[in-house]
């Protein structure tokens, strides 16, 4: 406890004026407009923590170093047409395609992230035996490439500013593209995130635990339990490898209505980059003498 505690002031020493809660200003339209965020129905809350993006990183050498390389799809591309369709499809809150698997799946993965991986890292670490000094490292790979993986996510995010599903599904019409049909009451499964919408912060996070866990335990084949409080009594998911559990992540937040399949996409390429270089330049283990 006394170790565990210097550290945490060390890193609280370290980290002072690192731009958390800094006042970042971000502007968007008040009227909706082709391809830009907006607040979303039904609350229209103003946009969240634009400063975690200008933050000072952990291990990344900037905010920017693994900026997307691939912008949103032009809107009156074949892709985006396809990306549209889909989540209209699978997310709406009223869609006769999704099955219900599918919408426990979309709903399971609502509660705040973070709570739910901290609790399945916990459950990992008691699960295999670890000891604390290899739980205090795995803790501290997986909470640092995730906390990186949100920093270059929301720099990313609050610069591409990219309109959500029930924006764009609704005022389709601005795309000018003949494949994306509006439906001006199209309502999402779940309530949109006040935060714009590429890339996926799920992705992104989830990339990063996921190349972490592989990298730490040396295989993808890591079984990993989640549960979510957004069922009483709470449901449980499990995944025999990190593959299955990007591809439910994926998937979910594209039942739920809140993505496009190329934004998932591209934040679990985020995550991945941020985890990998952490696995190299981080976080070592030190020989015993």
């Amino acid at each position: 406890m006394q170790v565990g505690k210097a550290a945490a002031n060390s890193i609280t020493s370290l980290r002072a004026g690192d731009g958390r809660g800094a006042n970042v200003p971000y502007s968007f339209p008040s009227v909706p407009t082709a391809g830009v965020w907006i607040p979303t129905p039904p609350a229209h809350l103003l946009p969240q923590t634009p400063w975690v993006g200008q933050m000072v990183p952990f291990t990344m050498t900037s905010a920017s170093q693994f900026f997307p390389d691939e912008p949103p799809p032009a809107l009156t591309s074949t892709e985006w047409a396809d990306d549209y369709n889909q989540v209209k499809t699978l997310g709406a809150v009223n869609s006769t395609v999704r099955t219900p698997q599918q919408t426990e799946i979309g709903l399971f993965w609502t509660e705040p992230t973070s709570k739910q991986y901290a609790r399945a890292f916990r459950a990992l670490a008691l699960g295999r035996a670890l000891n604390t000094s290899d739980t205090a490292r795995l803790f501290a790979m997986v909470w640092t490439a995730v906390a990186d993986s949100f920093i270059g996510c929301w720099n990313a995010k609050y610069q591409f500013s990219f309109w959500r599903p029930v924006t764009a599904i609704q005022n389709a019409g601005l795309a000018g593209n003949p494949a994306t049909v509006p439906d001006p009451t199209w309502m999402s499964l779940g309530t949109t995130p006040n935060h714009p919408e590429y890339p996926s912060a799920h992705g992104c996070l989830t990339g990063a635990v996921a190349e972490i866990l592989k990298g730490y335990f040396g295989t993808p084949n890591v079984s990993f339990t989640v549960s979510s409080t957004f069922f009483n009594p709470a449901h449980v998911h499990t995944f025999d490898s990190t593959k299955d559990l990007e591809q439910e992540v994926g998937n979910a937040r594209i039942y739920a209505g809140f993505h496009y399949h190329h934004s998932v996409v591209q934040g679990f390429v985020l995550g991945h980059h941020v985890a990998q270089q952490v696995l190299v330049n981080f976080f070592q283990p030190v020989a015993s003498h």
